[in-house]
């Protein structure tokens, strides 16, 4: 059965224990943590996991530029290198906590154009990346490269890209995660993406148009959710849902924000059972 399960940040920076016990009682079973390997020992988090009846399917990687050095394609070669050590700790991290899966930008978050040019960036990237495949086969953790959308990233914003992207890297450990909220502004045909992403893709990340619980906005989940059952896709579904506010970058925004995130949750869950998402 696919794991359905939350993206952790989206409780911004309240202990992770209290946000663990959110995602359980909401009723999903399984978390995708944050990348941040000095935060946590690992046993600790997967004694946390375990009182919490979660699995672990995914380790976001944070690659905000300039808030943090982590950006394979900046034109500085020490901030590229800080980017593949920040990844190869990350996947370290992850193996002894025992989460099969990293997810990582080609570029860094909120940097929307080159500095050098785009053919030596992407170069750069493809490069890095493929010195922490070397790693990843390692610790036996895949890397899921994610497109984002063209108001938060530039370099790869597309399926398409992101294909041509791992074609480069060339490593049977880098794969694609697809956030449909990123999608539906980049991909004119959504199911058509899925179609084409196939057997490279790793890992899903749901969200209604707007951001908010599924069936908030216009997204067609049930054409979606045909889509991944025709390519066969038994990875996690994992919601990534935020409150609404004035600033997208925030997780929360005032007190009321972890409640109402509560309750996209439970919406989001109880329409993905309608659907049988969890097969």
């Amino acid at each position: 059965m696919r794991r359905l399960g939350v993206s952790a940040w989206i409780y911004g920076d309240a202990p992770l224990e209290e946000t663990l016990a959110r995602i359980a009682a909401a009723g999903y079973d399984a978390v995708e943590l944050p990348g941040e390997p000095d935060a946590w020992r690992p046993g600790e988090v997967r004694r946390l996991l375990a009182r919490h009846g979660l699995t672990p399917v995914g380790l976001t990687a944070s690659c905000a530029f300039p808030a943090t050095r982590r950006d394979l394609a900046h034109p500085d070669p020490a901030v590229r290198a800080d980017a593949v050590t920040y990844l190869v700790g990350c996947l370290r991290w992850a193996a002894e906590a025992g989460v099969p899966l990293v997810q990582m930008l080609p570029s860094g978050e909120t940097r929307l154009a080159p500095v050098a040019t785009e053919a030596e960036e992407w170069r750069w990237s493809v490069q890095g990346m493929q010195v922490a495949a070397r790693e990843a086969e390692r610790a036996g953790v895949r890397i899921a490269v994610e497109p984002l959308n063209r108001y938060e990233a530039y370099l790869v914003t597309t399926v398409a890209q992101a294909l041509r992207y791992l074609d480069e890297v060339a490593s049977r450990w880098v794969g694609l995660t697809l956030d449909l909220f990123h999608a539906n502004i980049e991909e004119p045909d959504l199911p058509g993406a899925i179609a084409a992403a196939g057997a490279r893709l790793w890992h899903v990340q749901l969200a209604d148009t707007n951001r908010q619980g599924l069936g908030r906005g216009h997204l067609d989940l049930p054409a979606c959710l045909a889509a991944l059952d025709r390519i066969g896709y038994a990875g996690a579904l994992v919601l990534e849902v935020m409150a609404p506010g004035p600033d997208p970058f925030r997780a929360v925004k005032d007190e009321g924000s972890s409640a109402l995130v509560d309750a996209f949750l439970r919406e989001s869950l109880a329409r993905l059972r309608r659907l049988g998402a969890a097969r």
